[in-house]
């Protein structure tokens, strides 16, 4: 058993504020001039000071009342009711050959046992056999999360099939239940397909050692998609209230551009007619395009869409430690690079780094608390009934 608010059990203390009343409480009987004798019969009943217990039931209801009452307030969480003697299972299988064949035996096993499979992007568990694959172009790690949300119980157990890549380790962590165990298989012979710009002179891509790099042609031991991801020149919108801030990002997206070669159209205003495919900006964008990757400063919010980056510096000098040890320009080639994909497919995580990115959280079963709060609340009122009934009687 668990409290919420453990600090109110001190609360419980205060049944010694009826024990101490009925110990020293004293009544006096008085003689009214205008009373008949027969009414004085509380006469007899007098109490004496001292350590003599009276209405012994009544303080013990009393009691009671104060313990109870500083329990529903600290609100317990009953984690027995939770547990259930039979765990279910719950297989999320990211959607790739490579990986169903190398788990095939315990996915079909988990078929004929009637366990839900689920794919990744998938509501609907799969009650057939693994042959037909859905189409799902990129699993990211929000999709993932997405998708474990979706399916997860504290009751059942998640048994997580995924490839063994570094996209992964792009967010701090994944949440998953408590009840948790992870497949992971990492495709060594598979030979990544990377994507590239084509800026006309110059063709931009991430090179076998991991760094961005620009050449009039692509290298032929390295395999790319037939066609680019973007072509031309991008439209680029620096619009920022700060004057300070606006000429930062355009001197940092000149040193990008110099450096790589890109052909970047920057602007300072906005043109409801014309698209940008780059927008840099302290305002939140009301209706944010799905095709253009935005980067807003100043804003403290959880990320929802992924080409939507937000950050809580000012991109200024004297706001902005990225910017005064000059590495603004690094960090907006970060985004560009994760916005268009070319980033290359690196070695596996090892098993301990892939372990640790996924941190299991207990979610509450809100309907047992609340059920366990609407009866001791009842149980209260109940106690109070009680309480003032045996007062009354006893004109206590």
């Amino acid at each position: 058993m668990e409290f919420i608010q453990p600090g109110l059990l001190w609360g419980a203390l205060a049944v010694v504020i009826p024990i101490a009343i009925h110990f020293w409480h004293q009544k006096k009987g008085q003689l009214l001039p205008w009373a008949a004798t027969q009414w004085l019969i509380e006469k007899e009943q007098q109490q004496h000071r001292g350590l003599r217990l009276e209405n012994l039931l009544l303080l013990v209801v009393r009691c009671l009342l104060l313990m109870l009452l500083a329990f529903l307030l600290s609100q317990p969480i009953l984690n027995g009711l939770n547990v259930s003697n039979t765990v279910q299972r719950i297989h999320l299988v990211q959607p790739d050959q490579f990986l169903v064949n190398n788990f095939r035996f315990e996915l079909e096993d988990a078929l004929k046992k009637g366990e839900p499979v689920y794919w990744v992007g998938q509501e609907i568990p799969t009650m057939s056999a693994l042959t037909s694959l859905p189409t799902l172009s990129n699993v990211n790690p929000l999709i993932l999360q997405t998708a474990i949300n979706r399916i997860r119980t504290n009751e059942a157990e998640l048994h997580l099939y995924i490839l063994n890549q570094q996209q992964w380790a792009e967010v701090p962590a994944i949440y998953v239940p408590s009840r948790f165990r992870l497949h992971a298989v990492a495709d060594s012979a598979r030979r990544p397909v990377q994507a590239y710009l084509d800026g006309g002179n110059k063709k931009l891509f991430v090179n076998a050692a991991n760094q961005l790099t620009s050449s009039a042609a692509l290298p032929t031991e390295g395999r790319f998609r037939p066609t680019p991801v973007r072509t031309g020149g991008l439209a680029v919108l620096v619009d920022y209230r700060n004057s300070v801030e606006r000429q930062t990002v355009v001197a940092a997206l000149k040193a990008l551009a110099d450096v790589y070669g890109l052909d970047l159209a920057v602007e300072l205003a906005r043109s409801a007619a014309k698209p940008f495919d780059w927008v840099l900006t302290d305002q939140l964008p009301a209706r944010p395009s799905s095709q253009a990757l935005y980067v807003v400063s100043g804003v403290q919010r959880e990320p929802v869409l992924p080409n939507v980056v937000y950050t809580t510096e000012s991109l200024t000098p004297q706001t902005s430690e990225r910017v005064a040890a000059g590495q603004l320009p690094e960090w907006l080639g970060e985004q560009f690079v994760r916005h268009f994909g070319l980033h290359s497919v690196q070695v596996p995580l090892s098993r301990q780094q892939l372990a640790g990115l996924f941190v299991p959280s207990a979610r509450e079963n809100t309907k047992h608390q609340e059920r366990v709060q609407q009866l001791l609340t009842a149980l209260l009122v109940v106690l109070i009934g009680v309480e003032r009934w045996i007062a009354l009687r006893k004109n206590a």
